[in-house]
């Protein structure tokens, strides 16, 4: 019984986080077509109208696709986390002198551990959930995001080592790992020579 939850929780989260919706697909060359979209193990599905065949696109010709509806977007584009990983697609949170990206995955999988309910102990197989969400980082001129969730204190640090306010703040833990979306939202704000376009 425990495997069919297992396969049904895995076959959800794999329908949730891959659905068709209205999105315009972003290509290289910076032009963009309105349609249908999904993601599917870091490739966007797409197709211009319900009727027509989809199409499968990577990092190659796309740079990335924008969900809409409903009143409100997300953006999804081909991020490389380091010169040995091929890009990956992640949500873009914030866009400025420095760039977020989420990159977010959900798993279950079985171990064998003690079960406590209605005042009766066993032990056998137990249900874990795992969700987990990696933040990056990048500045328009670096050709690699930076793993910011990962050692937080000493890879902020050395990444917003230009700001002297922000590292007073990460110092004295104004900011935490928990704050890294407001840590960019601040260094977007306040700091930074590098200008905008």
């Amino acid at each position: 019984m425990k495997k069919i939850i297992v396969l049904l929780l895995i076959n959800f989260s794999v329908t949730v986080f891959s659905q068709e919706r209205e999105a315009t697909i972003l290509f290289n060359d910076s032009t963009s077509v309105k349609g249908l979209g999904e993601i599917k193990k870091e490739k966007i599905y797409f197709r211009v109208s319900s009727s027509d065949e989809v199409s499968v696109w990577n990092y190659d010709m796309a740079y990335g696709l924008i969900f809409s509806g409903y009143g409100f977007s997300e953006k999804y584009v081909y991020v490389k986390p380091n010169k040995y990983s091929k890009p990956k697609l992640m949500e873009v949170i914030e866009e400025g002198k420095v760039n977020l990206y989420k990159e977010s995955s959900f798993g279950a999988q079985v171990g064998i551990g003690v079960s406590v309910s209605n005042s009766n102990v066993g032990a056998g197989p137990n249900l874990y959930h795992d969700y987990s969400t990696v933040y990056y980082v990048k500045r328009k001129t670096e050709e690699y995001a930076t793993d910011i969730s990962f050692s937080f204190k000493s890879n902020s640090s050395r990444y917003f080592s230009d700001c002297d306010m922000l590292l007073q703040k990460i110092k004295k833990k104004e900011f935490r790992k928990k704050d890294i979306i407001e840590i960019v939202y601040f260094y977007n704000d306040y700091c930074g020579d590098e200008e905008e376009d």
